[in-house]
């Protein structure tokens, strides 16, 4: 029994320094810039859905503090989950007239007073397809009794784009507000590209050729601890990307960590991937089932903590507090 309780507790504290982290960035002139995070990572819940089971993007609700929104990737159909931060289901949209070719990304923002989503069909995993699509649409309000059949929602407008110099797979969508540009990151490519285009293009219903905005060349290369694990070899490609409500925050997800980047005040997007990021570290895919292909991450309504998630089923929803100290 003695030694069942020291194993125990040798894997509690395993546990927890793998949850426990600190950052160092380096600041304008170079120097470094320590910082904490509050505590550890927090389990706030597990997805509930059965059918939630590839979630390729999430974010939160403009409208509920408590709600996220969450898309499965490719060969899903074309549905919305809404869920609460504690994973549990809270019904399912039907976009009428949508396809879900590859989702692989979402964003909420606010457009003229209203608070809207954008879901980005633009995975390419091959590399084939010369166009995608983002599907934008007001963000709905649930009935407050639960729902067996999906609610339909209708199409606000999509934006049909083309990259400028050949094809790409993405993973990563945001919304720029006060630019009122879509960002979008690429998966494949080394180093990342981050792309951006009009987020309501004029005029409508002609295809938009995206331009570059910057290379994302600080994520670190996979290490060879990474390469003995399965799929080690491609811990590096970001899967997912959020900017906070102000704009000054940007977070990239990888399958092994997330990077958050600072845009200096009165500057452009640029100006973020001038300066080395946060490094936010996630438990270990190896050490974490539930949380071993994360493709999910954003912004909490406040803008004070990540939220992260991964596919499969009852995916963990893991939520880091956000509190920098110079």
């Amino acid at each position: 029994m003695q030694r069942f309780v020291i194993c125990l507790a040798l894997c509690f504290g395993l546990c927890l320094a793998d949850l426990t982290f600190s950052w160092s960035q380096a600041g304008p002139s170079g120097q470094s810039r320590q910082a904490l995070f509050y505590g550890t990572a927090q389990t706030i819940g597990h997805i509930e859905s059965e059918q939630l089971v590839e979630c390729s993007g999430m974010d939160t609700s403009l409208i509920d503090a408590d709600l996220l929104w969450a898309v499965n990737d490719g060969g899903n159909g074309p549905f919305l989950f809404a869920l609460g931060r504690d994973g549990r289901s809270r019904g399912r949209i039907k976009i009428s007239g949508a396809t879900n070719r590859d989702w692989e990304g979402l964003a909420t923002f606010m457009w003229h007073g209203k608070p809207m989503l954008l879901i980005a069909d633009f995975g390419d995993n091959r590399q084939r397809h010369p166009t995608h699509t983002l599907i934008v649409l007001e963000e709905p309000r649930l009935s407050p009794q639960r729902q067996k059949r999906p609610m339909l929602a209708q199409t606000a407008w999509k934006i049909v784009f083309r990259y400028p110099d050949g094809r790409h797979d993405a993973e990563g969508v945001a919304v720029d507000q006060d630019a009122g540009e879509v960002l979008v990151l690429t998966k494949r490519d080394t180093p990342p590209l981050l792309f951006a285009l009009p987020l309501k293009p004029d005029p409508p219903g002609q295809t938009v050729t995206a331009r570059i905005v910057a290379t994302i060349d600080c994520i670190p290369e996979p290490t060879a601890e990474d390469r003995r694990h399965p799929y080690g070899h491609v811990r590096s490609q970001p899967t997912g990307l959020d900017i906070s409500s102000d704009g000054s925050r940007i977070v990239v997800l990888t399958y092994k960590h997330a990077y958050l980047f600072y845009r200096r005040p009165g500057t452009g997007l640029r100006s973020a991937f001038e300066l080395q990021p946060v490094v936010i570290e996630l438990p270990l895919p190896q050490n974490c089932p539930e949380l071993r292909q994360r493709e999910a991450i954003c912004f909490s309504k406040d803008d004070r903590s990540l939220l992260v998630t991964s596919e499969g089923k009852r995916a963990r929803i893991v939520e880091r507090i956000l509190s920098i100290t110079d």
